[in-house]
């Protein structure tokens, strides 16, 4: 049996009024994509609504809607209104024809459409056969679908109760790393089946199933990295770059060093990726139209950097640098040391730890810093609180929208603009995302799973008024606090702990800050410490986006290669 003919096989739907247009979209779609996918059509927006609703009655999964038509059915909204409330992983493509964008009024639509969170993005209708561009585009869709929805191949498998902040972080770090991962409770027959295959007992900590069928109990990060195929050694020889981090300043820092034959060396301590890594959709980077994940933008780049030669020490971190005879000697936990002839610091930031000590035996049950997709899916049906005011915060929001039965901002300050992209805060009215401004939240209440929040008390800023307020789950995407604590002294920072890179070494501590040759001033990202220099949200000044850490990565290394001549020369 074809998954054509299989009930359980997701569904690509078309819905056109126009039989031309109908059969212009179905033909390439099934020839493509039958034997995995059921492919239905509907001829108008009011079928296509009653297609989605048997589709949902009979259980089945809906992965991608391709419709010509916007208008509301009968009081209920779009057919892709209609969609997105019944699957909320579905894909919507509205369909124009080739040139249409030259149309006002047809661009009009589209941008409105995605603006207001109807559709994901236009597929433009085939023109021959084979179309590649329409492939590309629905293909694309498609597997904007299988991510967001879970249903990617799933090689490592975390046994653990949900509830249980082991678990929650393991998952994390494997979807983090590229690496898609089933949970199952240790009760459940699938969990009970694998462990009695493998000839291993739960004992109440996590268990990691690895591809090739090896049982990890509660493995630490570097063993979990190397199960999935990561180094985490170091190079004995003297590199010339060592970049600590390998967020989007990191990565941008390696692509353009490697890629320019330096011997480059990547070291991270957690995730590639770092913080932006958790973002569910990154809309305004350069080059993504529909959007991309930050997970997904910082795979990408690590590959890039992979194939140009940069060698990564993965689950490393940098506990202390010192210079010695103009090379740069790290620290490297546990007992290890890297040397390199550059450093170029990427740590990047964390979120702000609330200091509210009742949250705390919620951590990674139902209260977290950050969001990732594991997080975002475990809400559906629930009520959310994102606490903070930012881009982060924002994304974090209506990514969890797709999911919770509702979702609420709380901001301290009175409004949003100031701190978030106005493309944001127009889709987190669309969405229908609520807003609590004025407030913070002072305490927490659980309910009766012993790590489940139930709800948190919020305190006005103006009046100190105090109301509770139904969450059960919070997302503090708040504060930023750099990671500089393993930097020497002589490396100047403001006292927030952010590295003061170029003139501004000067303007801040003098001349005698300085520690290069007093007639040439600090290249423009470089620190007080020549030859180590510092990018992305970690330096002062730096513009918190993503595009403008990766930029200042790239830019870094034309410095580190003056700085490099100057060693060769002297």
């Amino acid at each position: 049996m074809t998954a054509l003919e299989a009930a359980d096989a997701p569904a690509i739907l078309v819905v056109s009024a126009d039989d031309a247009v109908r059969a212009s979209l179905l033909e390439p779609l099934r020839r493509r994509y039958a034997l995995d996918y059921r492919v239905l059509e509907a001829d108008g927006a009011t079928a296509g609504a009653a297609a989605i609703d048997a589709l949902l009655a009979s259980g089945g999964d809906l992965a991608l809607v391709l419709a010509d038509d916007a208008a509301p059915v009968e009081g209920r909204g779009s057919v892709f209104a209609i969609a997105r409330q019944a699957f909320r992983d579905a894909r919507r493509g509205l369909v124009i024809e080739w040139g249409a964008w030259s149309d006002r009024a047809t661009a009009d639509a589209v941008l409105q459409l995605m603006q207001h969170l109807q559709i994901d993005y236009y597929v433009v209708r085939p023109l021959h056969s084979p179309d590649e561009s329409f492939h590309r585009a629905v293909t694309d869709l498609l597997r904007d679908w299988e991510g967001a929805a879970g249903k990617r191949h799933r090689g490592f498998t975390v046994i653990g109760e949900a509830a249980q902040a082991r678990t929650h972080t393991l998952q994390t770090r494997l979807e983090r790393g590229g690496v898609p991962t089933e949970q199952l409770d240790p009760s459940s027959p699938d969990a009970s089946a694998l462990l009695e295959q493998a000839g291993v007992r739960y004992a109440g900590v996590p268990l990691v199933r690895t591809a090739d069928g090896r049982i990890l109990s509660d493995p630490d990060d570097a063993a979990l990295a190397r199960a999935y195929g990561l180094t985490t050694t170091l190079p004995e020889e003297t590199v010339d770059v060592a970049i600590v981090g390998a967020g989007p300043g990191g990565l941008g820092a390696a692509v353009f060093a490697a890629s320019e034959g330096l011997d480059t060396l990547v070291l991270e301590a957690e995730s590639i990726g770092g913080q932006a890594g958790s973002s569910s959709l990154i809309r305004n980077y350069l080059g993504f139209s529909r959007g991309v994940s930050g997970a997904e933008l910082a795979q990408r780049a690590y590959q890039q950097a992979w194939v140009f030669g940069a060698r990564f020490g993965h689950t490393r971190r940098a506990v202390g640098v010192r210079a010695v005879e103009g090379i740069f000697e790290l620290d490297v936990a546990p007992g290890d040391v890297a040397r390199a002839r550059a450093v170029v610091v990427a740590t990047g930031v964390t979120y702000r730890r609330l200091a509210v000590s009742s949250l705390r035996p919620f951590v990674g049950a139902s209260v977290f810093y950050g969001v990732t997709a594991v997080e975002a899916r475990a809400q559906s049906g629930r009520d959310v609180l994102v606490v903070g005011g930012g881009n982060s915060a924002g994304q974090a929001a209506l990514h969890l929208a797709r999911y919770a039965r509702s979702v609420s901002l709380v901001v301290r300050g009175e409004e949003l603009a100031a701190s978030m992209s106005q493309y944001l805060v127009d889709q987190l009215l669309a969405a229908g995302v609520g807003l609590i401004t004025g407030a913070s939240v002072v305490d927490a209440v659980g309910g009766t799973g012993v790590d489940r929040l139930d709800r948190v008390v919020l305190e006005r800023s103006a009046s100190g008024e105090r109301f509770e307020q139904r969450a059960d789950a919070l997302f503090i995407t708040i504060g930023a606090r750099p990671h500089t604590d393993w930097l020497p002294p002589e490396v100047l920072r403001d006292r927030w702990g952010s590295i003061i890179t170029g003139l501004a070494v000067l303007e801040e501590g003098g001349r005698r800050a300085w520690l290069g040759d007093p007639a040439i001033d600090p290249a423009p990202l470089e620190s007080s410490l020549p030859g180590l220099y510092a990018v992305g949200d970690v330096r002062r000044g730096s513009v918190r986006r993503v595009a403008n850490a990766a930029g200042e990565g790239a830019v870094v290394i034309s410095s580190v290669h003056r700085h490099l001549g100057s060693l060769a020369a002297g």
